[in-house]
Parts: C-alpha cells; sequence; structure tokens
C-alpha cells in the first residue's frame, strides 16, 4: 500500500506540506518574475533615477520575499519533523530522509562545532604617493583588499577540510550560490557583504579546518599579509537556511538508463586520472 495514503490520521501532515510547498513555489516564481521584469523593462532606456528607484523597490520586495520563504521553510520543517515524531515506519523513514536532504542541500537551519574565518583588509596599505594615477594605485593596493577570488578559494579550502556547512556574512553557502564582485562589493546569493570585514562560518571538525586553513604554504600563505585572515575554533555556530529562490527550469532527473550510463562514465573518468586506484 502506497506510504502517502496509509494510515489517514497523518493526511492532515502530508496536505499542509503539500500547501505549503505550492506557496513557496508561488513566491519563488514571483521573485524570478520581479528580476525578468527588472531586465526587461528598466535596463537600456530608462534614466539612472528611475533605474535607482526600480532596484530599491524590487530589493525591498525581494529582501521581503526571502524572508516569507524562509518562514515558510521553517514551517514546512516543523511539519517534516512533526510526522518523524509521530508518524509509522514508514512514514518516519522518509521524514527523517528528507531532514538529511534539506540539511545537505542548505534548506533548514543548522547547529554544530567549526571554525569562524575573518577576512579583512590589510593596514599595511601606505598612503598615495603623489604623481601616481588612481588606476595605477588600484592596481598596486590590489593585493591588500578582499575580493571574490579570496573568498571563493577559502570556501574552497573549507570543503576540502571537511567543512559541512559554510555561510558569508549570514548567507548559507549551496550549490548555487554565487561569489562575485559587483562593482566595488562582493554580493554573495545576490546579496552585498558591506565590504570588509567578511564573516565566513563552518560546522565541522575545528581541529582539522583550522589546520587545513593555517598549514604552511595553505590558503593563509597566499595573502600579502597574514593578518588578512584569522581562524578561530568554535564550540557552537547555527547557520541560517538559504532563503533564496531554488527553481529548476532546465535540471530534472534522469531516466534509469541514462543515469547509469553518466555514473558509469564518472566513474571511469576518476579511474583514468587516479591511475586506477579506487
Amino acid at each position: 500500500m502506497s506510504v502517502i495514503l496509509a494510515p489517514g490520521r497523518h493526511r492532515p501532515w502530508l496536505t499542509q506540506i503539500t500547501l505549503l510547498s505550492i506557496i513557496m513555489g508561488g513566491l519563488l516564481a514571483l521573485s524570478l518574475k520581479t528580476q525578468d521584469r527588472i531586465r526587461r523593462d528598466l535596463v537600456g532606456h530608462a534614466s539612472t533615477a528611475a533605474m535607482a528607484e526600480a532596484y530599491t523597490k524590487a530589493s525591498n520586495e525581494n529582501q521581503q520575499l526571502r524572508k516569507q520563504v524562509a518562514q515558510l521553510r521553517a514551517q514546512n520543517q516543523k511539519y517534516v519533523a512533526g510526522i518523524a515524531d509521530e508518524g509509522n515506519r514508514s512514514t518516519k523513514a522518509i521524514a527523517e530522509e528528507l531532514q538529511k536532504v534539506n540539511v545537505l542541500a542548505g534548506l533548514t537551519p543548522v547547529t554544530g562545532s567549526g571554525v569562524i574565518v575573518t577576512l579583512r583588509d590589510s593596514k599595511k596599505q601606505t598612503t598615495k604617493p603623489v604623481g601616481i594615477t588612481d588606476a595605477a594605485w588600484q592596481e598596486a593596493t590590489a593585493e591588500y583588499l578582499i575580493h571574490d577570488a579570496n573568498i571563493r578559494d577559502v570556501i574552497n579550502e573549507l570543503k576540502n577540510a571537511g567543512a559541512e556547512a559554510i555561510s558569508i556574512n549570514e548567507q548559507r553557502v549551496v550549490g548555487s550560490t554565487a561569489i562575485r564582485c559587483v562593482g566595488n562589493n562582493v554580493h554573495v546569493n545576490a546579496v552585498p557583504t558591506a565590504g570588509s570585514p567578511v564573516i565566513i562560518k563552518a560546522i565541522g571538525n575545528p581541529d582539522l579546518i583550522q589546520s587545513g586553513l593555517l598549514m604552511r604554504g595553505g590558503i593563509k600563505d597566499h595573502f600579502v599579509d597574514p593578518e588578512m585572515i584569522t581562524v578561530d575554533k568554535a564550540e557552537t555556530l547555527t547557520l541560517p537556511a538559504f532563503s533564496g529562490a531554488t527553481p529548476l527550469r532546465f535540471a530534472k532527473p534522469a531516466g534509469d538508463v541514462k543515469g547509469e550510463q553518466a555514473q558509469r562514465q564518472s566513474e571511469e573518468a576518476s579511474k583514468a586520472m587516479t591511475g586506477g586506484a579506487p
């Protein structure tokens, strides 16, 4: 018998989760529609003042939508937890697996021990000499500032050291997270980092992560000033859930045949790169 149709007393939980999923989908679609409208109607033929006003309005709308998505996801997690606590063996197993998937996907807040990485602009920059152009001075002092590449390098090292969950200035890092410069500011999940310092939190083995980041020849040696990065252990960290949109427009589950073929190709490529080592 289908798990969903089995005991009737659990149908209200499933109905509530379904309704919440529909509402979240609508909010995410509205957020995407707002962004598309800005690109289509404003960019290229509107005045600077109008674009600034529209951008501010859209940003406020996006912020409100993010809050609503976060609230709905939190409510959804409560329903899933309720099923895990009160359901039968089948529904408990499904709910527990769903909770794990949400944690891995960054869609639920998580807590645990880890590290706090602080990236800050160097204080060793000197005063701009007389006679040097602004462009030349910016190029000469670029390595004394924190850039998007620095943040991405740290994130890669954290993942390599076994970090299980990461946030940047309270923005949860997920598979779709973009870290890029927009003007003179770094944006994470399309949210500005507000300049230096940049606070990165990572949940995982604190000793392993800290030693991985601070070892000789590691990421710390990439900075011209060692004080531009600090790594502190934290007994307890709590990271927020990702509150951005997560729609899938093009990717869809592969069929059994194509999926198995892609998996074999991946395994063969891995063996070729490692010389056949498991």
